[in-house]
């Protein structure tokens, strides 16, 4: 079975992120965070969906996403 919940640290390893980029994410609340006492423990689906949010486009998908935005915008200014 495979681990649900982990500290700081270990999200830094699973995600490949810092620790401290980490910490700026849970003081943004731009990641769901548990304390338990002291400690502060992330769930793994959380991370997962934080990491997903942010995915970016690459080249071709950003050319083909501006030339629709160029399009949509030449034909309500010839309209």
């Amino acid at each position: 079975m495979e681990k649900r919940f982990f500290s700081v640290r270990e999200s830094a390893t699973y995600t490949g992120l810092s620790a401290s980029l980490l910490y700026k994410k849970l003081k943004e609340r731009a990641i769901q965070s548990y304390r338990i006492e002291t400690k502060i423990v992330l769930d793994r689906q959380d991370l997962d969906t934080f990491i997903l949010a942010n995915a970016v486009m690459n080249s071709d998908e950003l050319r083909e996403f501006l030339k629709e935005k160029m399009s949509g915008k030449s034909k309500k200014a010839g309209s």
